[in-house]
């Protein structure tokens, strides 16, 4: 993950929240935020050897780590989870949305109207429900959000809209915070990801969503020529959870290797 400086939160109370600790982006992130100096507590929705495996991670950095099912599709388990992170740590500085349902490929003129907006009740709905519940203790710590989103919110990708469209809504929910909550010293930014050789292409692929043409196409698209990693993603997470992005909010910042021009 490269060096990175310890107490990049300011000696802020509390730790950090990893919503999706289980997936390739949110263990980047999980590591990244222990390198920096923070206790981490990652969820999981149906995952949980992989998500302890991510806790072991933080705890091989040195710092102190849990793993705990959420399910973002029930509202109460949400408030529940962030409200125990706030007792295990002893606060909360940090809260990062990674996780998102899996989601198909599909082209709108095909998708039904129960399968769209259970999308967007789970992935949106389950995020404002995180970002709602974690407001007390990110006020208290003077903390930030950083939402893990996509690219596809710039430069549309083809039969992608279930993912699209309920991370436009969290962009949406992006700016309220800052707009909103600034004024108790609390961030919110999001980072656009590109395509990535790993994660959640790696499924897509597997389930023939994603045809290896449709890679073929997409990496002809990206400037850098090469396709991304969890741990670029992790990094831009990191910096804007810390004090080195102590005047960054409301924003939304792609790593995409240029995809999104």
């Amino acid at each position: 993950m490269g060096d990175v400086r310890e107490n990049a939160f300011g000696d802020r109370a509390g730790g950090a929240l990893v919503v999706g600790g289980s997936g390739a982006i949110g263990r980047a992130a999980a590591e990244r935020l222990a390198a920096m100096g923070a206790d981490v507590t990652v969820t999981y929705a149906g995952s949980p050897d992989t998500a302890r495996e991510t806790a072991a991670l933080v705890e091989k950095a040195g710092r102190w780590a849990a793993a705990v099912r959420l399910d973002l599709s029930d509202l109460a388990q949400a408030r529940t989870a962030v409200e125990d992170t706030v007792a295990r740590h002893g606060g909360l500085h940090t809260v990062v949305l990674a996780a998102s349902p899996t989601n198909h490929q599909s082209w709108a003129s095909r998708l039904s109207p129960e399968q769209y907006a259970e999308q967007l009740r789970v992935d949106s709905g389950g995020s404002f429900a995180v970002v709602s519940a974690a407001l007390p203790a990110l006020r208290e710590s003077r903390g930030s959000v950083v939402v893990v989103s996509s690219v596809a919110n710039r430069r549309y990708v083809l039969r992608d809209v279930l993912s699209s469209g309920p991370k436009a809504a969290n962009e949406a929910l992006v700016k309220a915070v800052a707009a909103e909550e600034g004024r108790f010293g609390v961030r919110a930014n999001a980072v656009g990801v590109g395509i990535l050789d790993e994660g959640m292409t790696t499924t897509l692929m597997a389930s023939g969503d994603i045809r290896p043409q449709d890679l073929d196409a997409a990496l002809g698209r990206i400037p850098l020529r090469t396709f991304g990693k969890a741990r670029d993603i992790a990094a831009m997470v990191g910096f804007l959870a810390s004090d080195d992005a102590r005047y960054v909010t409301g924003q939304w910042i792609d790593v995409d290797g240029g995809y999104g021009i």
